[in-house]
């Protein structure tokens, strides 16, 4: 069975709060037809809690929800209000800071839904975005763009922290990054390609940090996930870099989660899996 690629996690507040919000924009099926959010704790017998505690701290609730008509997935994160000022490594924006990219047919009409839908959640005003054909807010901390075109993922970069990364995305992810046109504007923004869909890497001075409060400064605040990975090859490739930690190895679905050297979370799926 193919996994979609459209699949964004993102750290909530108020879960139920975002699930109306998305659901009021055609994200309506969950994973196994569950009928409440998941939850997982630091606690002997909940393997999974244990394992995600260090990371994420010993209590969190998930929501995995689905938009049929275009396929793409939001992986809810509620954590408690302790564990959201977690210290993140390092005070230069990297994976924490994740731009997503929704699909819709009506931008406006779907922010106003949004809203209107969960009123409590901090909304800011919607910009336009015309490189996306669509609007350009933050909700709950998170930066959306809401774009007729395909789901998307910007991961943000400052200047600093780049090169370290460029390494980590091709000599051991090895997955292709190709220059894009900044039409003069002194930032530079790649396409990582071969990962089946649209992740790019934005490089940029003065990329806004969220505040600690958000819970967006921890590895992990965000993740995404990518296709047609060789996890043979990439195990390998970590253990002699030294770049990369796995926060679940590849297991023989043909499936893992790493944490990049500059604190990216990412989902892999192996080429046989997907």
């Amino acid at each position: 069975m193919t996994e979609p690629q459209a699949h964004h996690g993102v750290t909530v507040s108020d879960l139920e709060a975002m699930t109306a919000a998305i659901g009021a924009i055609g994200f309506t099926a969950v994973e196994g037809d569950a009928s409440e959010p998941r939850n997982y704790r630091n606690e002997p017998g909940d393997a999974i809690g244990q394992m995600i505690a260090p990371t994420l701290g010993n209590e969190i609730r998930t929501w995995f929800i689905e938009n049929p008509a275009t396929g793409q997935q939001l992986d809810l994160v509620e954590l408690t209000a302790e564990e959201t000022r977690l210290d993140r490594p390092g005070e230069e924006p990297a994976q924490g800071d994740l731009t997503i990219g929704v699909a819709t047919d009506d931008p406006e009409v779907a922010y106003h839904a949004m809203r209107e839908a969960a009123p409590g959640l901090e909304w800011s005003e919607a910009e336009p975005a015309p490189e996306e054909d669509g609007l350009a807010f933050t909700v709950d901390s998170q930066r959306y763009v809401l774009t007729r075109g395909e789901p998307f993922a910007y991961v943000h970069y400052p200047r600093s922290g780049f090169a370290t990364a460029w390494r980590f995305f091709q000599r051991v992810l090895g997955y292709r990054l190709k220059s894009l046109s900044t039409q003069g504007t002194g930032d530079e923004r790649w396409a990582l390609e071969g990962g089946g869909g649209r992740v790019e890497l934005v490089v940029e001075q003065g990329t806004p940090v969220a505040s600690p409060d958000a819970g967006k400064r921890y590895l992990g605040s965000n993740h995404f996930r990518l296709l047609n990975a060789d996890l043979e090859a990439i195990a390998e490739r970590v253990e002699s870099s030294g770049l990369g930690t796995w926060f679940f190895p590849p297991n023989e679905a043909g499936f893992a989660q790493i944490i990049g050297p500059t604190g990216e979370f990412i989902e892999l799926y192996d080429r046989s899996a997907s």
